[in-house]
């Protein structure tokens, strides 16, 4: 079940599906603090970061709050191909993307509740 889904600035259709404890909102949504699904639309409207190879997108972002200052650099891990690297998740349709991954605010064990404000 997809929960929401966004576009990178490439044009890439990236889903982030429900999930369970390995990949999805359920993987990263209670332990990294992220419940908005804005968060993840903006980090993945970016262009890939280096790293990124034809299946597996990483993405970036750093969001403020309305004074300007920091409050995250949000990192999102992406599957995109119909099956997870490790083999253990498949999708019916071979045209469809796996997408969301993991999502972590890069520093802290948990990202901050104002990010989810944003």
């Amino acid at each position: 079940m997809v929960k929401s889904a966004g576009h990178d600035a490439d044009g890439r259709y990236i889903p982030t599906r429900q999930g369970n404890r390995a990949f999805g909102w359920v993987h990263f949504s209670g332990p990294h603090n992220i419940h908005s699904s804005k968060v993840i639309k903006v980090a993945v409207s970016e262009h890939p970061e280096r790293g990124s190879t034809t299946t597996r997108k990483l993405y970036g972002a750093v969001l403020y709050d309305r004074l300007g200052i920091i409050l995250a650099r949000v990192k999102v891990v992406a599957q995109y191909h119909w099956e997870t690297a490790d083999h253990k998740y498949k999708l019916a349709d071979r045209d469809d993307k796996i997408g969301v991954i993991t999502a972590y605010c890069q520093g802290v064990n948990k990202c901050p509740d104002a990010l989810n404000r944003v």
